[in-house]
């Protein structure tokens, strides 16, 4: 395996900081007058600029795919978020851990649910740890080793058991589109699906 120095290790986390910098900003300034919601939405708008500003910058080989081999992908998110559900409870994860943080996004108003975690903030996420963190590493590592570790950040920066568990194989198979597909929209509209399946299972039980 290549050898990695520490500046390219800082390049691989600056993206991740950088977002997590701006959300902990927001949440501070904000305070209890937004929800978590709205308040991860406005994190993404604040540091989207800077982060599709650094996406640009990376080195890309175009991709050989045409839009409409691209339609099934939300609907593969969708079978991604209904499985990798399927698996925490059948694990009964979810009655010895906590996932508060999560519900908390699904009680805002279903318009900032659908716009912002629906839509936005999967593509915000998929710039930094596909397209910036799996992209730096792809670089220098085999697939299998971008892929796991890319998905390994993506996980532990949910921040919980539950969600760890979740996200690391969807971060797998994000990693697996991207590399797939070639174009950084794979990936999203896999995000997207599966975020916007929670948002229809929330409202559906509410």
């Amino acid at each position: 395996m290549k050898k990695i120095s520490a500046y390219q290790v800082l390049d691989v986390i600056f993206p991740v900081a950088l977002h997590y910098g701006i959300m902990l900003l927001t949440a501070m300034l904000t305070g209890n007058d937004l929800d978590a919601a709205a308040q991860t939405t406005l994190a993404a708008l604040a540091a989207f600029p800077l982060l599709w500003r650094l996406y640009k910058k990376e080195p890309r080989s175009k991709g050989s795919y045409t839009f409409r081999s691209l339609w099934v992908l939300p609907f593969l998110g969708m079978a991604g978020n209904l499985l990798f559900s399927f698996l925490l409870r059948a694990i009964h994860l979810t009655e010895h851990f906590s996932n508060a943080f999560q519900e908390a996004l699904f009680q805002s108003d279903l318009l900032i649910q659908v716009i912002g975690i629906g839509i936005f903030v999967p593509f915000v996420e998929e710039v930094i740890f596909r397209g910036l963190v799996y992209g730096k590493l792809r670089r220098r590592f085999s697939w299998w080793a971008a892929a796991a570790v890319s998905a390994g950040f993506f996980a532990f920066y949910h921040g919980n058991v539950i969600q760890i568990v979740y996200a690391f194989p969807m971060g797998l198979l994000l990693a697996w589109a991207y590399e797939r597909w070639g174009c950084l929209l794979a990936p999203v509209l896999i995000h997207v699906g599966a975020n916007l399946l929670g948002i229809l299972e929330t409202v559906r039980n509410a």
